[in-house]
């Protein structure tokens, strides 16, 4: 991601990690919202060099490279790159707009390889084609173009983690200026990573369940979460136009989510081959804590955070936790059934982070064998 002024890249280099201080917060009419930054896609991420020529961050280096050493498959690999903070039908489209060209250049076979985010963004693909949520009807569109898919540590039931950014923002290494609260909650992607309705697992200081809280935008006013935060400070007009930006993409983002995760409607006249593997084995983040409101500026929610244990000691951090890759549950990472009795599919569940899903030698060699395999 490079500004649009001078293309310089903002995400994400070792500089902007350490010192930056500029947020990646989307510029949006009529929120009044502060250190905004127009940016564009220029690549997918490989590395993030931290000392030049000397040490770097593996980021999607070594899937590429995997791929891309596959020297008995003909063709080329294509990353896609997409501003990840915008609407996720925004990278639908290009990805259909690819694939479309691929084929009109006489392209035979396409094999589509998506990690996180990028698997909610093929999933949808694959079952609805480029269809707005608003009117989509399943057709498996996608399906037919590609000839395999790989998916890998999707989070197609949400993540609390997301919630928690929206609230209080996250340090990315020494940076607490690039991901504030304010920032993750202007992006609509981030929308679409939160809990499903069935999945929204916020709880009572006496760990009761507090169901359909996060998906409803009336709670989000009512709290002050994400851009409503501190709103004593905003214009009336401001707070009304943020509480209609977050509905909106509140509601878009559930619908979305929940085309993915509905029973088939029908068979699809494709069915290629799917390779699903997903991480398992560590701590995630699942459940929230919702206290009583006592003070205007009270948040009134407490995840893994230091707060927790001053204002709710008797909870145990244990307790928020559930089995996953440390992003993304293994219950949120479930495959949804109606890609399993369309797709030929063979799934596989690893012991390894989140990040790392994309770097494992084991994962890869299955990716490069599946690939491998004649269709």
């Amino acid at each position: 991601m490079a500004r649009d002024s001078d293309d310089s890249v903002v995400w994400v280099s070792a500089s902007e990690l350490l010192f930056g201080q500029q947020p990646l917060t989307l510029p949006v009419d009529d929120l009044k919202l502060t250190d905004t930054i127009n940016l564009h896609a220029t690549e997918v991420l490989e590395t993030v060099p931290v000392i030049p020529l000397l040490y770097e961050v593996d980021v999607y280096r070594s899937i590429l490279d995997r791929l891309r050493g596959i020297e008995d498959l003909p063709g080329s690999v294509i990353p896609l790159a997409y501003d990840w903070r915008k609407d996720l039908m925004d990278a639908v489209r290009s990805l259909d707009a690819l694939i479309l060209q691929l084929q009109a250049q006489g392209t035979k076979k396409i094999s589509v390889v998506a990690h996180s985010l990028g698997g909610l963004i093929l999933s949808y693909y694959l079952r609805y084609g480029n269809q707005d949520p608003n009117t989509a009807i399943e057709t498996w569109e996608g399906a037919q173009r590609v000839s395999s898919a790989v998916m890998i540590g999707v989070p197609f039931q949400g993540v609390m983690n997301s919630f928690r950014n929206m609230n209080y923002g996250v340090t990315a290494k020494l940076n607490t200026s690039l991901l504030t609260a304010e920032a993750y909650s202007s992006f609509p992607s981030s929308y679409f990573t939160l809990p499903i309705l069935k999945g929204d697992r916020l709880l009572t200081t006496d760990l009761n369940r507090l169901p359909h809280m996060i998906r409803v935008s009336s709670n989000w006013k009512a709290y002050g979460w994400g851009l409503l935060n501190h709103q004593k400070n905003l214009p009336p007009t401001v707070i009304e136009h943020r509480a209609e930006y977050m509905t909106h993409w509140l509601d878009r983002s559930r619908r979305f989510l929940e085309l993915l995760n509905v029973p088939k409607s029908g068979s699809s006249p494709s069915s290629p081959p799917l390779l699903y593997m997903y991480g398992q084995g560590f701590r995630t983040l699942d459940h929230g804590v919702l206290i009583e409101k006592d003070t205007e500026d009270c948040l009134c929610l407490y995840f893994d955070n230091d707060k927790q244990a001053q204002v709710i000691p008797s909870i145990d951090p244990d307790r928020l936790y559930e089995d996953g890759d440390e992003t993304v549950t293994v219950r949120s990472a479930a495959l949804p059934d109606a890609f399993r009795g369309v797709f030929h599919t063979t799934m596989s569940a690893y012991h390894v982070s989140h990040t790392e899903l994309v770097k494992n030698d084991e994962i890869l060699e299955a990716l490069t064998s599946f690939l491998r395999a004649p269709l």
